[in-house]
């Protein structure tokens, strides 16, 4: 059996969705599901239960789960000593990012640069954004890719903090509405029209729960918030089943209303619009490395085509 599969299994257990699965596993859902009938056709047992749109561990599954994940260390302890090895001759970027990466084609990018520069690796811890500043002051990442709260910047900048901070896309708050809903057919709407909804947040050490509940504040209402999470897949599942209205990033949207046909659930821009954005940041007293320095002039110039492809 691939070795790779105990991984896969272990991911789908504690998601229990083969879509944001096969997301975290960078994998199409086909693949997943075929590596996991694989699994249970060579162990003879079944190890999923499923629905229409979850999937939940059998006991069988119950019992390998912590096998499998003993594997996943082992081979996590082995590959690290191995990439360790490995990249005693090469450059390490260690990178920071919000975990978003795909939705803002971060891990696109990432990979384009190491086909363009191979003798530069790189490790990517996922954290909140508030987390992130902590790795980056502490140099456990040299670089980190930061969801702030709405301040267009035009160019590379120091600010009052004690980083830089170069710009790479702004993203704008929505109200994400049952299909149905008496307001998602509108094409905008205020923070003030949805103040007797209940709502769905991300969850509540994040950043994005922070913005929502002081911006339904300043609106001038409590908001009302009987879900929080951070798996996107609950909060669409609240909005449809539950009837309530979630607060979320267009992108966290878009990506699962560009990939469902006929969604139950629209998606409506908040006004006057609440904006984030993302941006790559390092510590201005920071002497980059090598890579850090190459990858800082990749993404400037990734940027700027971002840019203009928005003009």
């Amino acid at each position: 059996m691939d070795i790779n599969y105990f991984k896969e299994f272990s991911v789908l257990a504690e998601t229990r969705n083969y879509w944001e699965a096969a997301e975290r596993l960078f994998i199409n859902q086909s693949t997943l599901s075929k590596h996991i009938k694989s699994m249970e056709k060579e162990l003879g047992i079944p190890l999923f239960s499923r629905t229409t749109r979850r999937v939940e561990l059998t006991e069988s599954g119950k019992a390998l789960l912590p096998y499998a994940q003993s594997i996943m260390q082992m081979q996590f302890e082995y590959s690290s000593m191995l990439l360790q090895k490995k990249n005693s001759d090469k450059s390490l970027l260690t990178i920071g990012s919000i975990p978003v990466m795909s939705q803002y084609n971060i891990t696109q990018l990432l990979l384009e640069f190491q086909q363009k520069y191979p003798e530069f690796s790189f490790k990517v811890t996922e954290d909140d954004a508030k987390n992130l500043k902590k790795l980056l002051t502490t140099k456990k990442c040299e670089l980190i890719f930061l969801r702030e709260p709405g301040r267009l910047i035009s160019s590379a900048s120091e600010t009052a903090d004690d980083m830089i901070h170069i710009p790479y896309i702004t993203d704008y708050l929505v109200a994400v509405l049952p299909a149905g809903h008496p307001l998602s057919g509108s094409s905008e709407l205020t923070l003030r029209a949805l103040q007797n909804e209940k709502f769905c947040f991300l969850k509540e050490s994040s950043m994005i729960y922070d913005i929502c509940r002081l911006a339904c504040q300043e609106a001038g209402f409590i908001p009302n918030i009987v879900f929080d999470s951070h798996r996107l897949d609950s909060i669409f599942d609240m909005v449809i089943y539950g009837k309530c209205a979630a607060l979320l990033m267009n992108q966290h949207a878009k990506k699962a209303l560009d990939a469902a046909e006929n969604a139950p659930f629209t998606a409506v821009k908040i006004i006057p619009a609440i904006s984030t954005q993302i941006s790559l940041c390092y510590l201005k007293d920071a002497v980059l490395s090598k890579a850090a320095a190459h990858f800082v002039e990749y993404f400037k110039d990734a940027a700027r085509r971002q840019q203009e492809k928005l003009q």
